[in-house]
């Protein structure tokens, strides 16, 4: 049921044209953008959300952007008492705090599709690793050894807790993915960087640390506009681009994309 319908009768119809088209669902918890001309109605959308959605039991007002490599966003408790969760995706469970760690939902389908692509006996490294959405269903469902790097210790904390929830065997290092060439005397098949926002200098910082053959995944924050030109960057630096797509908008005219790359 659309916001327009579920609080029709509740709010005029000037505040229902400013209802977000809807909310990401992280476990149990909901997470709402509101515009501030909304701010005294927030309660009211929260109660009718929870109303209209069984599953949801506890409801969190977004109060700024993503702020710094570990990516944490200021929120509001609207409904319940805690901002931890526990997710369930791809097959895997990840015990998650909102308020502590990056967590986007969104990229389940990205996650699944990154499983696919890996083959038995790869060494996988994860910059920005979280809590452990990209490694846990690779190592759940392949036979590959995997390291996770992250600069938040209590999304290190929480990846150890998932991978043993999960039943994996997980390498999970607290540091800084600037340093990754002087943290890593390996090479790797595979390098996932789901780089913060406007960080897209973290894709020559880990190319020395791949194998000859091996696939780096890309993911950046660009407008529409924007990617043809990034495409040619790319071939220009000696990438060749395997795939690419649009992973979902996060701003008006700003998507996040991957592109899958090798090295020509």
């Amino acid at each position: 049921m659309s916001w327009s319908n579920t609080l029709k009768g509740e709010l005029p119809n000037e505040k229902l044209l400013l209802l977000p088209r809807g909310f990401e669902v992280i476990g149990d918890i909901a997470i709402l953008n509101l515009l501030p001309s909304l701010s005294d109605e927030k309660h009211l959308i929260a109660q009718t959300l929870v109303s209209h959605s069984k599953n949801i039991k506890v409801v969190l007002l977004k109060k700024n952007k993503l702020a710094g490599e570990k990516r944490i966003a200021e929120f509001e408790i609207l409904i319940g008492d805690r901002t931890t969760t526990l997710h369930r995706e791809n097959g895997c469970v990840f015990h998650v705090d909102i308020a502590k760690t990056y967590f986007s939902g969104k990229m389940y389908f990205e996650r699944d599709r990154i499983v696919q692509k890996v083959n038995d006996g790869e060494d996988v490294l994860v910059l920005f690793c979280g809590v452990g959405p990209f490694l846990i269903p690779i190592r759940k469902k392949k036979d590959v050894r995997i390291i996770g790097l992250d600069n938040n210790p209590a999304a290190c904390l929480l990846f150890r807790k998932n991978a043993e929830q999960n039943n994996i065997e997980a390498e999970i290092i607290l540091g800084d993915a600037n340093s990754v060439g002087a943290i890593f005397k390996k090479k790797f098949d595979r390098i996932v960087i789901p780089t913060p926002y406007g960080q897209d200098r973290f894709l020559n910082l880990a190319r020395p640390l791949l194998k000859p053959g091996g696939t780096v995944h890309f993911y950046t924050f660009k407008k529409d506009f924007e990617i043809p030109h990034f495409k040619r960057l790319l071939e220009e630096m000696g990438w060749d681009i395997d795939y690419y797509r649009d992973c979902g908008c996060v701003a008006p005219r700003v998507s996040r994309y991957v592109f899958d790359l090798k090295e020509k």
